[in-house]
């Protein structure tokens, strides 16, 4: 810094660079509005709650009830049929990952290691899985088949005759011809791969009922993801329509650098919905401590202590809004809007995934007077959800209560400020 004192010209030079990052990071949103009518209900909304692995499933019984899962990926964490059971009382759908089952060689081409396609050990796994659970799971083949050293990274041809020999095993039991298979489970999209595969079981007579992958892009992305999706459904799949698939459902999703930020998921999940994806798993990372989320912290939703992080609050607050829905528009698609009401109240999520510090955000209720009808004015409460990545977040920050008055063609809300980066869920009520 001395030396800085006796050049006047690098310090302006300084200051100048200090005041222009300060000012960009500072950037400001005006003129956001968002419109949501009450009268119109949005239909067919699928969960994009769903889990990977866990280690005492009983132990989650209070945030398999808050968060509603759609779908539980699990294979070598499971601890007993009783699991898939105790799962599908809460109308979870349980995925069985057959290769974590049969064990992954470490290593490519690992001579040590019961080649699937060279010993019987791929029918003695499949034969003693399918008889405890017969057609209560949805039936995973292989995850990561390709690229992934530790799970087999096989050439594409050795990997579709495993593929083939699993699902034959499987449709040769009695009932098999009735389960549910889903695949590649490739470890991204890709689209000469992904064709490739759909040929494959094509020519061979292979039923793929659920289509899957593994899907770490991000809301930043979803130009790219709508484009790949698109293309999917209305050029490649057509090709192959005695594949019989049902549904895509993504069985990992979020990738490391998301995974405990609520605005970078709730993006994700605006994404995924506006593609009509039917479900998603989020997949667990290691944590600052190096231990993976694989375990009983539902891929990171919890803390060591079993306490939530705000990411838990964010799928709670999701999972309630998915069974009464309504429709909205916005002029900034940076936000996403999960608006949803039920005979008591209307809530809002409001997520700014935006770097940009939003002001004077203007929310227009529509057909909110046919809820209230005599009531001259409701009630907002608005609550914050701050990103406290891995510390803990022991409840909704209350931010402030505002009265609002019911009109018959619309009643305003304004937000003086959204934080970038941040969720918002407002109550209303009578």
């Amino acid at each position: 810094m001395g030396r800085l004192l006796k050049h006047p010209k690098l310090i302006f030079i300084l200051l100048f660079f200090l005041i222009f990052n300060y000012g960009k990071s500072q950037t400001i949103k005006d003129s956001v509005s968002i419109e949501i009518d009450f009268s119109k209900k949005k239909r067919n909304v699928k969960s994009m709650s769903g889990f990977l692995h866990y280690d005492d499933i009983k132990a989650l019984e209070n945030s398999i009830i808050a968060l509603k899962p759609k779908y539980w990926r699990i294979g070598w964490s499971y601890k007993s049929p009783k699991d898939i059971e105790y799962l599908r009382s809460f109308g979870v759908v349980p995925i069985l990952v057959i290769s974590d089952m049969y064990g992954y060689p470490g290593k490519k081409n690992n001579k040590e290691w019961a080649h699937p396609l060279h010993t019987d050990r791929l029918k003695t796994v499949i034969t003693a899985e399918y008889n405890k659970f017969k057609n209560t799971v949805i039936y995973d083949i292989w995850n990561e088949p390709f690229h992934q050293g530790g799970f087999g990274d096989f050439d594409k041809e050795e990997y579709y005759q495993i593929f083939k020999k699993a699902h034959d095993i499987i449709r040769s039991l009695p009932g098999g011809k009735n389960a549910i298979i889903t695949g590649p489970s490739f470890d991204h999209y890709d689209e000469r791969e992904m064709e490739d595969f759909l040929s494959f079981c094509s020519k061979n007579n292979i039923r793929i009922d659920i289509l899957c992958w593994h899907e770490w892009r991000d809301g930043i992305s979803e130009e790219s993801f709508s484009k790949d999706v698109k293309k999917l459904r209305n050029v490649i799949l057509p090709k192959y329509p005695n594949l019989g698939i049902k549904k895509i459902v993504l069985n990992e999703i979020i990738n490391q650098y998301s995974q405990f930020s609520p605005s970078e998921v709730l993006q994700v999940f605006k994404m995924l919905e506006n593609n009509n994806i039917d479900g998603a798993c989020k997949g667990c990372w290691g944590e600052s401590d190096g231990v993976f989320n694989c375990n009983n912290t539902i891929n990171g939703l919890l803390d060591k202590n079993g306490k939530p992080r705000s990411i838990w609050w964010a799928y709670k607050v999701y999972s309630q809004s998915i069974n009464n829905r309504v429709v909205y528009s916005s002029n900034y698609s940076k936000i996403s809007v999960f608006p949803s009401q039920d005979e008591k109240k209307q809530y809002i999520i409001l997520n700014n995934n935006s770097g940009n510090k939003i002001v004077n955000a203007k929310i227009n209720l529509k057909n909110l007077f046919s809820f209230y009808k005599k009531e001259i004015n409701a009630n907002v409460d608005i609550y914050e959800i701050p990103d406290t990545q891995e510390m803990h977040l022991e409840n909704l920050v209350f931010k402030n209560k505002q009265k609002i008055s019911v009109r018959k063609k619309s009643s305003i809300i304004t937000l003086e400020e959204m934080k970038p980066k941040t969720v918002y869920y407002l109550t209303i009520s009578k």
